[in-house]
């Protein structure tokens, strides 16, 4: 099982953006703590009662993170691509795949803040129709081939991109039937911050994506599965500022490698650490260092 850790890209409380080289150096101290990988969002903006929370693009910031990191997996959870043109979006995935010698994850989403699409003049409607019909397409520019296609909302007539290196994979994420069906074509899904310490809806999804698999001919281990946790360890001064909800795991090392733990027995592959109840705002600014205790015991214990 492998753990990752998203990295954050506003301070919070001030939403204070974080610059593309503080984003970087986060996943520099992650790669040296131990994690096997790190993730950035994708939001323009994220509207909130007190303002506005802003964020750099997330593919400028992981090229960033690509040149200061040489072994640890880099990806977006999730990136939506209805802000971007599909061959525009497979020219940035296809060269930041050859700019980190094939350590990028392309992690999908249909979207789901409204008044950022209001904002941008995006249309709202069909957003999971948009994302199946783009998906083909957009796995086969990543695969150096020539599309054309005719769709409700997609027209292409021999695109092409330059591909320079394998093609990134192509994860999910996904909860609801259509989106758990898309995952099942797609080489990795994302369950995010939905149960916390209660795996009963990660695996009531795990097994809808296992049918959804089977009805594709398809077996469980072609898909990389991957649950984000929202977790704060016992000790930071923001443990005891109301956090203790059912979708943030509030605990000590042990107690959250416990759960890390649950999670792989549900059938998790993959888990990815918020280290905050905010999963991209950051907290504490020494939490990265405080999580090796993390990341000691839920290995030790799997050993």
């Amino acid at each position: 099982m492998k753990i990752g850790v998203t990295l954050k890209m506003y301070d919070y409380g001030t939403y204070r953006p974080k610059s593309p080289s503080e984003i970087a150096d986060q996943a520099r101290r992650a790669e040296a703590v131990g994690f096997d990988s790190v993730w950035v969002m994708d939001h323009v903006f994220i509207q909130r009662r007190w303002g506005r929370v802003l964020s750099h693009d997330p593919m400028l910031s992981l090229a960033q993170v690509a040149a200061v990191t040489s072994t640890i997996t880099i990806g977006t959870l999730v990136l939506s691509h209805a802000f971007r043109h599909v061959v525009q979006l497979a020219r940035e995935a296809s060269a930041l795949a050859a700019s980190s010698a094939g350590r990028f994850v392309l992690g999908l989403g249909s979207g789901w803040h409204q008044p950022e699409f209001d904002s941008l003049g995006l249309p709202f409607d069909h957003r999971v129709g948009r994302l199946e019909e783009a998906f083909e397409p957009l796995s086969r520019l990543l695969h150096g081939e020539q599309v054309t296609t005719d769709g409700a909302w997609l027209r292409l007539d021999d695109a092409a991109i330059a591909v320079t290196s394998a093609a990134p994979p192509l994860w999910i994420a996904a909860e609801g039937p259509r989106m758990i069906a898309l995952a099942a074509r797609a080489n990795g899904w994302n369950h995010a911050y939905w149960g916390a310490e209660d795996t009963a809806r990660f695996e009531t999804a795990v097994r809808a994506l296992g049918d959804a698999l089977a009805r594709g001919g398809r077996k469980r281990a072609e898909v990389e599965t991957s649950a984000s946790i929202a977790c704060v360890l016992d000790g930071w001064d923001e443990a005891a500022g109301g956090f203790r909800e059912p979708e943030v795991t509030v605990g000590s090392a042990k107690h959250i490698a416990d759960v890390i733990g649950r999670y792989a027995r549900a059938g998790a592959d993959h888990v990815i650490l918020s280290l905050s109840p905010d999963p991209y705002a950051e907290i504490d600014p020494a939490a990265l260092d405080k999580a090796s205790a993390i990341l000691d015991l839920a290995r030790n214990s799997r050993a």
